[in-house]
C-alpha cells in the first residue's frame, strides 16, 4: 500500500469570541492510498483574528508535507513523522508546522485501524468503554447567564466544568464573579476549572491563585504563557490549587521539562498540537511513568480514543453543539456519534474501525 495523495479542505463558521475575534476554521485531512482505505483527521480551532492561518496550514500540508510522503507505505508511520520532523525542523518544531505533521500523523492512525478492522482505542490498549468528560462552558456570557448554562449542563449529567478567565477576555472582577455565580447555582459538590490561556504573569498568577482558593477550584488552566517554565515553578511553589497545562506545548520533549520539574499537576497534550497520536502516546508514557494524571485539551471526538484506550486519563473536553469554540466540528462530521455526543456526562468509545470520522454528506 502507497500514498497517492493529499487532500486538505477548510471549513469556516462566522462567530462572536471576543478576543478569539469573529471567526472559526477547522481543517480536514484526507490521505488517499492506492487500495481505496483512505485516512480522516482534522485541526480545529483557528480564530479569525482577524484573519486566520488556517490557508497557511493548508499550503503546508498539501504542499511540503505532501511532496515528503507521496508514494510512502502508510502503515510506516514512525518513519513518516521521523522524515517530516526533521526534513521541517528548521521552520518550526512547534506551531503551524507542528499542527501540520499532528493532521498527517492522526490520519495515519485511521488508516491503521481500518486496516486491522478495529477501532483505534481498541488497537492502542482498549482499557474502558465508557468515556467521562468535563463540560466546557466558555461562553461569551454574563455571569449569572454563565451560571445558567452550566445548569444547563448539570441537569444534562454533568459533574465537572471548566470557565473562562483570561485577562484578553475579562477583567479579574468578572471573572471571580463568574466563578462566584457557578458556586452560588452548583454549590461545592461539583468540579470548576478555571482557563487563563496563558494570560497571566507570574505575579498575578500567585494572586489571582491566592485570592481565588476561598472556591475551591480544582484546577487552575495555562495560567502563564507556555514558555514562562520558572514562572510556572514559582506559582506552583505558592499555589494550593492544581496546575494544569500542556494544550500549547509540542512533542514530549516540552512535556519532559514539565513533568520533571514537576512545573504542573495535570498534562493536557493536544494531538492536533503535539504532535499528533504518536507523539501524544510518547507524552502519556512520559507522565504516567511520573504518576503524572492526562487530561487531554479539546478534540474530543479523537480524544475519546485514547482515553479509552489508556489508564492514568482522567477525561475529555467535552463542547455542546451551542458552545461556538468548536460547534463547527459538529456541522462537518456526522460520525462517530459515540464520541461526538455526550450522554449524561460521559462518551462512549467508537465501534468504526479507525477513528470513525464521516463527513457529512453536504460537504
Amino acid at each position: 500500500m502507497k500514498i497517492r495523495d493529499v487532500w486538505v479542505e477548510i471549513f469556516s463558521q462566522k462567530v462572536d469570541l471576543a478576543d478569539f475575534g469573529r471567526g472559526r476554521d477547522l481543517v480536514v485531512i484526507r490521505i488517499i492510498t492506492d487500495e481505496g482505505i483512505d485516512g480522516i483527521s482534522y485541526v480545529p480551532g483557528f480564530s479569525h483574528i482577524p484573519t486566520s492561518l488556517s490557508n497557511a496550514l493548508k499550503e503546508i500540508v498539501g504542499g511540503v508535507v505532501r511532496d515528503n510522503i507521496v508514494g510512502m507505505d502508510p502503515t510506516s508511520i514512525e518513519a513518516i513523522w521521523d522524515k517530516l520532523f526533521h526534513r521541517l525542523t528548521r521552520w518550526g518544531r512547534r506551531g503551524i508546522v507542528m499542527h501540520a505533521i499532528s493532521g498527517i500523523d492522526m490520519a495515519l492512525w485511521d488508516i491503521i485501524g481500518k486496516i486491522s478492522g478495529l477501532p483505534l482505542w481498541k488497537l492502542l490498549g482498549g482499557y474502558k468503554e465508557d468515556v467521562p468528560a468535563y463540560a466546557n462552558v466558555a461562553h461569551h456570557l454574563p455571569p449569572k447567564e454563565l451560571a445558567k448554562k452550566a445548569l444547563e449542563y448539570y441537569e444534562k449529567g454533568f459533574r465537572a466544568f471548566k470557565i473562562r478567565g483570561a485577562r484578553t477576555e475579562v477583567s479579574f472582577e468578572e471573572a471571580t464573579e463568574r466563578i462566584k455565580a457557578i458556586r452560588d447555582t452548583l454549590g461545592y459538590d461539583v468540579k470548576l476549572m478555571v482557563d487563563m490561556n496563558g494570560s497571566l504573569d507570574t505575579h498575578q498568577g500567585i494572586e489571582y491563585l491566592r485570592r481565588w482558593e476561598r472556591y475551591d477550584l480544582y484546577w487552575i488552566e495555562e495560567p502563564l504563557h507556555p514558555d514562562n517554565l520558572e514562572g510556572y515553578k514559582r506559582i506552583k511553589r505558592y499555589s494550593n490549587t492544581m496546575i494544569a497545562a500542556g494544550e500549547q506545548h509540542s512533542t514530549v520533549h516540552d512535556f519532559r521539562i514539565l513533568v520533571e520539574e514537576e512545573l504542573v499537576d495535570i498534562v493536557q497534550p493536544d494531538a492536533s498540537w503535539c504532535g499528533g497520536i504518536s507523539e501524544w502516546l510518547k507524552i502519556w508514557s512520559l507522565a504516567t511513568a511520573y504518576g503524572v494524571p492526562v487530561a487531554p485539551h479539546a478534540l474530543h471526538p479523537i480524544h475519546a480514543h485514547l482515553v479509552a484506550a489508556k489508564p492514568n486519563t482522567m477525561w475529555v473536553e467535552y463542547f455542546y453543539p451551542d458552545n461556538p469554540l468548536y460547534s463547527l466540528v459538529y456541522e462537518v462530521f456526522e460520525e462517530p456519534r459515540e464520541s461526538l455526543y455526550a450522554e449524561r456526562g460521559f462518551l462512549r468509545a467508537p465501534k468504526s474501525p479507525g477513528l470513525g470520522l464521516k463527513l457529512k454528506r453536504s460537504n
